[in-house]
């Protein structure tokens, strides 16, 4: 008895159809398949042009079988019996060799830089956004079962200098591509290998809904179908197909669920949604994820309709592991068990939380179906609390022994039992950060993430042979193309004194595309101006815009303790004049524009000739370049 997922596949396409709460025995009793037309749930309506057809069944524990589906029929069409996956077995032997000290250990997640304690060991390890520490070695705490090791490279390994770092997701919703991001994902998940880690908090499976939200640039677009198609895509570059590939990280898909959807997109708020909305605009993504096998699922920091998700059985348990049977692990988001004691972020909601103590927290959220903490410096009091509750019977040995066999079966099917210290092939390898293999992808994923919006009298393709002056903050600035979650939470400013060393501004890759051009110093001696601005870097709710009026605003920078983000319209950057300053001397301008999130500048795209909106493009500026040129057509579509 249980929860089945039943799928239909035709070829090597499979597609989720839907679950089935199925009450007879497994090893007596068959499931039984009805089509539609019979007074059962249908699961499929079959034509005579989809012959060829299987129902594939799944459930967690189990090998997936299928039955074939030639005709259409009422009432029962198939019957399939359900092996035990021998996978089973060997989680069984290791959890029955554990203490509560080990299951809790492997249930808490710290942060690589925090003060390591004797005695214990972590069943996860993760370094922090804009953290680095060459003196910690994931192998230095594993014992018996090794560490996983975390990270946010969400765009590539963003923290590595050198790496390949690709477009955004918002970039790569625009491209409409899903085989060339599942290449992405392959390429991400070697980079990481080279550098020692196995585990990536990616991909984000948000549907924005709000341009204002700070993290509009982490999903794929404003719709379900690109969150389905692309989320898909990746999970299958990350972990291979059904953890086939040598190459293969644990994929966290995040963050579960409705953080795209919060009220006037403030980070971390509140959604005012009904679950039809949810179901119909949030979960899909999710539906396609856990249906390509991820491993883990990261809860959401926002709360829905008052309800924090970290404590949400309902959603965490009721729909992601019952409805959708996810197999794998749901993990906290950082001190996101904690921080359900808050009512909100930064008085962006006005109710109360339920959860009374970081104890009450912890009770909650585990019996809500959280299997890991993600605990950067907490934790010590995060394993002594919950063996607490444990102990006092407000945790049940079986919701304990249920997460472990979860996080075991994730560092199985990855292969980190049989493999501690990962793949000899890729393990340890610097050649492949930064591959020149790698930088193809990127470059290509750039050409195709670029939506033209204008182009005036054709201006567009540029001249190799002409006179081009290109100008604009962003013009020779590999940061601003980068965006947030590189070389830092909150990205690199060079106006700080940093920057990301590695890459081709777009200014270089158009002297690479065109060298027979003439790039001059000043506007005069030019025959067109391409005009390269845009936002700075930003992440999360450091990114968001909470002021009256969103019309033309960019970001600028934040000021911790101080007015927060800093937001100035295209006037008051000057970019309106600068063109209207160009045009009067005759000149046409081309103008690039760097950003986030699609954003309310009709002003700066109706002064321009032409408007190419680039995103976040990342370290490969010559695949703005290939556009700009006209060696790839610009087939980006808005996500």
């Amino acid at each position: 008895m249980g929860i089945y997922m039943i799928f239909a596949q035709y070829g090597s396409e499979r597609v989720f159809l839907g679950s089935l709460n199925y009450q007879g025995q497994i090893n007596s009793s068959p499931v039984e398949l009805v089509s539609e037309g019979s007074s059962s749930k249908p699961i499929l309506a079959l034509t005579d042009a989809q012959r060829g057809l299987f129902l594939v069944v799944k459930k967690a524990g189990f090998l997936p079988e299928s039955v074939a589906l030639t005709s259409l029929t009422a009432g029962p069409i198939g019957k399939v019996i359900l092996k035990p996956d021998p996978l089973e077995a060997r989680i069984d032997s290791v959890i029955a060799s554990m203490t509560l000290d080990d299951k809790i250990g492997q249930m808490t997640q710290g942060k690589v830089s925090a003060t390591y304690y004797e005695g214990f060991t972590w069943g996860s390890a993760l370094q922090g956004g804009g953290e680095y520490s060459s003196s910690y070695s994931s192998k230095a705490w594993a014992k018996t079962i090794p560490v996983s090791y975390g990270k946010d490279n969400v765009h590539g390994m963003g923290d590595v200098p050198g790496a390949t770092i690709f477009p955004h997701n918002i970039g790569l919703g625009a491209t409409r591509d899903s085989a060339l991001v599942r290449r992405i994902g392959e390429a991400i998940a070697k980079e990481m290998w080279a550098a020692g880690i196995d585990l990536n908090f990616s991909p984000a499976i948000s549907v924005p809904r709000d341009e204002r939200w700070g993290r509009v640039y982490e999903g794929y677009g404003e719709t379900p179908e690109l969150a389905v198609m692309m989320g898909a895509a990746m999970v299958r570059g990350l972990q291979g197909d059904m953890y086939n590939a040598d190459h293969r990280v644990m994929a966290t898909a995040k963050h579960f669920i409705g953080d795209g959807a919060t009220d006037k997109g403030y980070d971390r708020g509140n959604a005012t949604i009904t679950d039809k909305e949810l179901r119909e605009i949030h979960l899909p993504g999710y539906e396609a994820v856990v249906e390509q096998g991820v491993l883990s699922v990261m809860a959401s920091f926002n709360q829905i309709n008052g309800t924090h998700q970290h404590v949400d059985s309902l959603r965490l348990t009721g729909w992601l592991k019952t409805e959708l049977a996810f197999d794998g692990y749901i993990i906290a988001d950082w001190e996101g068990i904690d921080n359900s004691k808050t009512p909100g972020k930064a008085g962006d909601y006005s109710g109360t939380s339920t959860v009374t103590s970081s104890k009450d927290a912890i009770k909650k959220a585990i019996n809500a179906g959280i299997d890991m903490g993600m605990v950067p410096d907490s934790y010590s009091s995060f394993s002594s609390t919950l063996k607490t509750l444990v102990n006092e019977g407000e945790v049940s040995q079986s919701r304990i022994d249920d997460a472990v066999r979860r996080i075991l079966r994730a560092k199985f099917r990855a292969g980190r039992m049989d493999q501690p210290n990962g793949p000899a092939a890729y393990r340890n390898n610097p050649s492949l950060i930064g591959s020149s293999a790698h930088r193809a992808i990127a470059r290509e994923a750039v050409s195709k993430s670029l939506v033209l919006l204008k182009n005036e009298s054709s201006i567009l393709p540029l001249s190799k042979t002409g006179k081009i002056y290109v100008t604009g903050e962003a013009a020779d600035n590999i940061d601003m193309q980068l965006g947030g979650w590189t070389m830092g939470w909150q990205g690199v400013d060079r106006d700080n004194g940093k920057s990301f060393s590695g890459g081709t501004t777009i200014l270089n890759g158009m002297k690479q595309v065109a060298p027979s051009a003439t790039f001059t110093s000043s506007s005069q001696d030019a025959d067109v101006i391409v005009y390269v601005v845009g936002e700075k870097p930003y992440a999360e709710w450091l990114g968001d815009y909470r002021g009256s009026n969103f019309e033309g605003q960019i970001y600028r920078s934040f000021t911790w303790g101080g007015p927060g983000a800093t937001f100035k319209t295209v006037e008051e950057l000057g970019y309106i004049s600068k063109i209207s300053e160009y045009k009067t001397a005759g000149k046409k301008v081309v103008t690039v524009f760097i950003s986030g999130r699609p954003l309310p500048i009709s002003t700066l795209i109706t002064a321009s000739d032409a408007f190419v909106a680039a995103w976040l493009p990342g370290s490969e500026g010559a695949g703005v370049a290939d556009v700009l040129f006209g060696d790839y057509a610009p087939t980006g579509k808005l996500p």
